[in-house]
């Protein structure tokens, strides 16, 4: 695995990642229709299976809502991931598929900072880099990297979505 790469398992407490992940997957929870992932000179799949579900919570500067800024306020205050300033958190749900759907290498942030997973819930999607290094979708993983590596997303197939936080 590339050094650069940072992984933190059991991030928040059980507790703590349940309610995230419940607050994410509820009813009430807004969701808007992300009708491209990647770029499409970047695109791996089919046009037809490059959406997902999304809520950018902060950009620019400052939360775009308030209540779904804090349900991430207890992973912006964990210590031992030094996180200084925010430029965009943005939450992704992709629905379960009938396979495992690749959506292209990119990279999020074109200037140099860090750029970072939290996985909320465990499923068989998982996050790949371009030199192969793949780390598994896993409820309460969080994992760092520098901006400039390239790594595509992925669907799954053994549970109704996959749900991350892209910092």
């Amino acid at each position: 695995m590339d050094s650069e790469i940072k992984i933190y398992d059991d991030l928040l407490h059980p507790e703590d990642s349940r309610f995230l992940l419940n607050s994410l997957i509820s009813e009430i929870f807004p969701w808007h229709f992300g009708s491209k992932i990647v770029p499409p000179e970047m695109t791996l799949c089919d046009e037809l299976d490059d959406y997902q579900f999304c809520n950018i919570i902060y950009d620019k500067m400052q939360p775009t809502g308030e209540d779904e800024f804090n349900l991430i306020s207890p992973i912006i205050n964990k210590p031992e991931l030094r996180i200084i300033s925010l430029i965009r958190v943005k939450v992704n749900l992709l629905p379960r598929r009938d396979r495992i759907i690749k959506h292209g290498f990119h990279t999020d942030m074109e200037i140099p900072c860090t750029t970072a997973i939290y996985y909320a819930n465990t499923c068989d999607g998982y996050t790949e880099f371009e030199d192969g290094t793949i780390v598994e979708s896993v409820q309460n993983r969080f994992v760092a990297f520098p901006s400039r590596m390239k790594h595509t997303g992925t669907t799954c197939t053994n549970t109704k979505s996959r749900v991350v936080i892209n910092f």
